[in-house]
């Protein structure tokens, strides 16, 4: 068994992986600080996992546009509804983060970090709660996408970083 199995990136696709992040980063806090006043640390988190999955794994299959805009959309449209029709938080948890789940693998647009997505819809304040299903396109959507260009553009000058991959 080894200790670290993940594969060694080079020095250049670090430093490249590590810009995408920090900016892709910036971008989701200034969007979510704009938009929900500061209030959304949970969405930050899971668009925090988005940006890394993003910038350093951008030949991976959840690092692609689709699904990572379509998971992140399918999590709070499921985060909101289940927040709306049930009273228990624990209840609502597990309901939208299973079925999120569930649609995920069944469908093909597997993207984890939107598992944080349910959850900023369900307990992340009342500047979540207040916008309802409006929190689908904004803030949710307008963050995946910027991510998914900031990514285009991060990775198009390199040859070997090609985003999003062509199959």
């Amino acid at each position: 068994m080894r200790l670290f199995p993940s594969p060694k990136a080079n020095n250049k696709d670090s430093v490249i992986g590590a810009v995408g992040a920090a900016l892709g980063m910036a971008i989701t806090w200034l969007i979510c600080d704009a938009m929900l006043n500061g209030t959304a640390p949970i969405l930050v988190l899971a668009m925090g996992s988005s940006a890394i999955t993003l910038f350093t794994m951008p030949t991976a299959p959840a690092a692609q546009p689709v699904p990572v805009i379509l998971a992140h959309c399918v999590a709070a449209f499921l985060g909101v509804a289940s927040a709306q029709v049930f009273d228990n938080t624990a209840l609502a948890i597990g309901i939208a983060v299973g079925v999120h789940a569930g649609l995920m693998v069944r469908f093909g647009f597997m993207h984890p970090p939107s598992g944080g997505t349910v959850l900023a819809a369900i307990i992340d304040g009342d500047a979540v709660t207040d916008l309802g299903f409006e929190f689908i396109w904004r803030p949710v959507l307008l963050n995946a996408v910027l991510l998914v260009l900031l990514a285009v553009a991060i990775n198009a000058p390199f040859k070997w970083r090609r985003y999003p991959v062509k199959n």
